[in-house]
C-alpha cells in the first residue's frame, strides 16, 4: 500500500497539461456523435433504479418494510451508478461505448461488495466530517469525488485503498475541481427552465468533463 500511495504522489508531482476550459471542450468534442449514447445510458440507468423500487408502491408508505426496501435497494444503486461512471469514463478515454457497461459492479460478488463497503465508508467517514463542521465536510467530499473513477480502473483494490487514491489524486486540485464544476452552473439553470430534461444532456457532458480531470490527475 504504501508503495501504491508514494506512486500516486509521485504522478501528483507533474502538472496537468490541459487547463479547465480546455477539459471542458475535450468533453464536448468526445461527446460528438455521442451524444445519444450518453443520453440513453443514464435514461437506462434511472429506468434500471426506478424499476428497483416498483415493489414500493404496494408497500404502505412509511411502513417498516417500506423503508427495509429501500435499504435493500440502495447498495444495488451503488453498484449500477459505478458502471454508469465506467460508461462516461469510456467516452473520455474515446473507447467504444457500451451499454453493457453499465453493469459492470455486477460481474462478480467481489466486485460489488467491495463498491458496497466503499460507498458505505465513504458515507460513514463524510457523516462524521459534517457533524464536525460544514466547511471539512465539503473539502472532504471534494477528497473522495475520484473514487469511483479509481475503482473502476483499479477493481483490484480495496475500498481504503480507492479512497486513499482519491484523496492523494485530489490533494491540491480540490479548488481546481470546484471551478471546473463552476463552469456548469449555466448549464445548470437551462435545466430548471427545462423542468430538468436538459440535465439529460448536461450530466453526460460534465461527467465526461470530470472523467477528464481525473484523466489529466493522473
Amino acid at each position: 500500500m504504501e508503495n501504491e500511495g508514494n506512486q500516486w504522489g509521485a504522478e501528483l508531482n507533474c502538472a496537468r497539461s490541459m487547463s479547465n476550459r480546455e477539459i471542458k471542450e475535450f468533453a464536448w468534442n468526445a461527446m460528438s456523435g455521442r451524444w445519444l449514447y450518453g443520453v440513453l445510458i443514464l435514461i437506462l440507468f434511472l429506468l434500471v433504479v426506478m424499476g428497483f423500487s416498483v415493489p414500493q408502491f404496494f408497500m404502505e408508505e412509511g411502513s417498516a418494510i417500506y423503508h427495509a426496501w429501500e435499504i435493500i435497494c440502495t447498495p444495488f444503486t451503488w453498484v449500477l451508478w459505478i458502471g454508469l461512471v465506467a460508461c462516461y469514463l469510456d467516452l473520455a478515454l474515446k473507447a467504444e461505448p457500451s451499454y453493457a457497461r453499465l453493469f459492470l459492479g455486477y460481474r462478480s460478488v467481489e466486485y460489488f461488495l467491495k463498491i458496497v463497503i466503499t460507498e458505505m465508508i465513504q458515507y460513514f467517514m463524510l457523516m462524521l466530517w459534517f457533524l464536525l463542521l460544514v466547511v471539512p465536510g465539503i473539502m472532504k467530499s471534494y477528497s473522495y469525488t475520484m473514487t469511483e473513477l479509481v475503482l473502476v480502473e483499479h477493481p483490484e483494490y480495496t475500498p481504503l485503498q480507492a479512497i486513499t487514491a482519491s484523496k492523494e489524486m485530489m490533494y491540491g486540485h480540490r479548488w481546481e475541481f470546484f471551478c471546473l464544476q463552476a463552469r456548469f452552473w449555466a448549464w445548470g439553470l437551462l435545466c430548471c427552465f427545462t423542468f430538468g430534461i436538459a440535465a439529460l444532456w448536461l450530466y453526460p457532458y460534465y461527467m465526461t468533463a470530470k472523467s477528464k480531470f481525473y484523466l489529466e490527475l493522473k
